[in-house]
């Protein structure tokens, strides 16, 4: 373990010193849970993560704070299963709890109890293989005791909770451009050059590997980081969660398994015994209701037209944009 290296690599970032400092500490703290059990964090794993995240529970250490040390400390070493570990963990692990607060607020405080009643929700650092279980039981409660109107209104919450300023950047671009199709086009172009970028110097996006595949299967499906307008809908797509290991595999329950992006669901997608409802897609309607929301700064309605929950091959999403936005595009 190289700490003189990581805490110099943190001052390269201009981290602040009391954020080198404690991540250094939860960098010596994991190392030493490893040597506990035989293990080294210069070759750690999958396995060896999931491990020290149910001794973190045990401890009451599992924060952000603790991941987010140990994620700086992957992209110091290079360590990618490490990494992609992490990732897995930390990813959508407070949607649930951010749902149970808009049924709050939307419902009351005693009715959200009452029909949340008897699920514990999982805590951070809870295995992903557990979570569709719960998923399963939440949106049945919600079916069961809301109207369709209510339960599309919390799930299209920004229950990713991702702060609304983190567009303005893309709002921004988009005023810079004549229309919304110009816009279109050119975030679909950068988003290629990213990957390019990741392709060329080989590293992960996010936490999928790029190659030329990858590139090209982007390349050729404009929906994918963007989208592409027909009228006065926007129609849009996620890359594959795995881009590479979705478009060689031949299992249809495992090429759904490298598709999804949610933590929430993916994990039953492997053998298909627990049945996610589909509704819970709609969380995803609401991660691009939020963006959409900042760059036309209006709100707009989002709505699943496809979703593998459902046996489709692929989630895809409609924004439905606002009238005077089309008028601009149409413009000749």
């Amino acid at each position: 373990m190289n700490i003189d290296g990581f805490r110099k690599f943190c001052e390269e970032k201009e981290y602040k010193k009391e954020i080198i400092d404690e991540a250094v500490k939860k960098v010596k703290d994991f190392d030493s849970f490893l040597h506990s059990i035989q293990r080294n964090i210069d070759t750690v794993n999958e396995k060896d993560v999931h491990k020290y995240a149910q001794h973190l529970i045990g401890t009451g250490d599992n924060s952000k704070e603790t991941y987010y040390a140990l994620i700086r400390y992957c992209y110091f070493s290079g360590n990618e299963n490490m990494l992609i570990a992490l990732y897995e963990l930390l990813d959508g692990s407070d949607a649930l709890n951010n749902l149970a607060r808009e049924l709050s607020e939307v419902v009351g405080e005693e009715k959200s109890k009452k029909i949340l009643q008897g699920i514990d929700f999982p805590v951070l650092g809870t295995l992903s293989v557990k979570k569709p279980v719960i998923t399963k039981k939440v949106i049945q409660r919600l079916e069961e005791s809301l109207d369709e109107k209510t339960c599309h209104k919390i799930l299209v919450s920004n229950l990713h909770g991702i702060p609304k300023e983190s567009y303005n950047k893309q709002r921004g671009k988009f005023l810079e451009t004549k229309n919304v199709d110009e816009y279109l086009a050119e975030r679909h172009v950068n988003f290629i050059k990213t990957l390019e970028k990741h392709r060329d110097d080989q590293t992960l996006f996010y936490t999928q590997e790029v190659d030329d595949e990858v590139v090209e299967h982007v390349k050729n499906n404009p929906q994918i980081e963007g989208g592409v307008r027909k009228g006065n809908i926007l129609y849009a797509e996620k890359i594959p969660y795995l881009t590479k290991k979705f478009l060689n595999e031949t299992d249809e329950n495992m090429k759904k398994y490298f598709y999804c992006h949610c933590a929430w669901v993916r994990e039953s997608l492997k053998t298909g015994e627990i049945d996610v409802p589909s509704k819970f897609c709609k969380c995803s309607a609401g991660y691009y209701k939020n963006q959409w929301d900042v760059i036309l700064d209006q709100p707009v309605d989002v709505e699943v037209l496809e979703t593998i929950l459902d046996g489709d091959s692929r989630c895809l999403f409609a924004i439905h944009l606002p009238e005077e936005v089309v008028k601009q595009a149409d413009k000749k």
